[in-house]
């Protein structure tokens, strides 16, 4: 390090970029990435951070370091909240670990902390390393699944909602199934086919409860938020085939015999069913409104 005494900026800049490197104190102070604010080697850390009686300079920002890794580890906590009841705690831990290593925070908010999390443990499958003894040989998968689950519960929560959404008349959508209407879906509609239970298996977690074998049973779910509160809804295959054609654009003239030879097996219990799904997806703000075809 030479020439001037670095402004308070560069000093921020320079310990940010120390602090959020992944290498740690003495990789993060010979970073380019710190070096583009304050050229220095680690054995003149004392220049910028000194000592104290008890700790070097390298101590003393190691510190913040840790610090900073906890937040974000508590983050994680916090949002995969069931999926460390299910991994236990060390091994979350170091699940989190790793994936912060793997996927570190480039965003100026936390709420995109975790957005990538579910493709790390699939990726990484660090999680399946140590199953616990009454596994099945799904397990791996279903703990992707239900951190998939998770995420979205965290991403419809933070998004955008239906709160400013009137109502609409459903009692003509049936009627008019064979023409181009198309129906709008609410911003917040998420829509998630699983190969295990996980809707069921987050509900029934918690404190006083031990996790259990899941075993592999499909499951359709739909989630959304309604009056700042973040919903859950079981569908019928059927129910979520029609859904994710209607989400997907297609006028009901299209999404109904899609959402049919998709489910050959469902028999006929659409058209005796339609007008109630209707009803009730627009009461519980699947559905916003009507868009007529051009």
């Amino acid at each position: 390090m030479s020439g001037a005494e670095p402004r308070l900026e560069q000093v921020q800049r320079w310990m940010q970029s120390v602090i959020m490197h992944r290498g740690g104190v003495a990789e993060g102070v010979e970073s380019p990435e710190a070096r583009e604010h304050i050229n220095l080697s680690l054995s003149e850390l004392g220049r910028v951070i000194l000592r104290s009686r008890a700790l070097s300079s390298a101590d003393r920002l190691e510190i913040y370091v840790n610090a900073y890794y906890a937040r974000l580890m508590e983050c994680l906590e916090e949002e995969f909240s069931v999926t460390r009841w299910t991994l236990g705690d060390d091994l979350f831990a170091a699940v989190t670990f790793g994936y912060l290593q793997s996927y570190p925070s480039r965003s100026y908010t936390l709420n995109q902390l975790g957005a990538h999390f579910p493709r790390y443990l699939a990726e990484s499958r660090l999680h399946a390393s140590e199953p616990p003894p009454q596994a099945g040989p799904t397990w791996g998968e279903f703990v992707i699944e239900l951190a998939t689950f998770e995420r979205t519960l965290y991403e419809v929560y933070d998004g955008t909602g239906t709160e400013d959404q009137q109502g609409f008349d459903v009692a003509p959508l049936a009627a008019a199934s064979e023409g181009d209407v198309r129906l709008i879906a609410a911003p917040c509609l998420r829509l998630l086919a699983f190969s295990h239970p996980v809707n069921d298996y987050w509900e029934g977690s918690g404190e006083g409860t031990t996790p259990e074998p899941c075993d592999p049973a499909p499951t359709w779910v739909a989630i959304n938020r309604r009056d700042y509160v973040v919903e859950r809804h079981a569908l019928s295959q059927l129910e979520f085939e029609l859904l994710r054609e209607i989400a997907g654009g297609a006028p009901l003239s299209k999404a109904i015999p899609a959402a049919l030879a998709a489910v050959p097996s469902a028999g006929d219990p659409l058209e005796t069913n339609l007008a109630a799904w209707f009803s009730s997806w627009v009461a519980r703000g699947f559905l916003v409104g009507v868009q007529p075809s051009a």
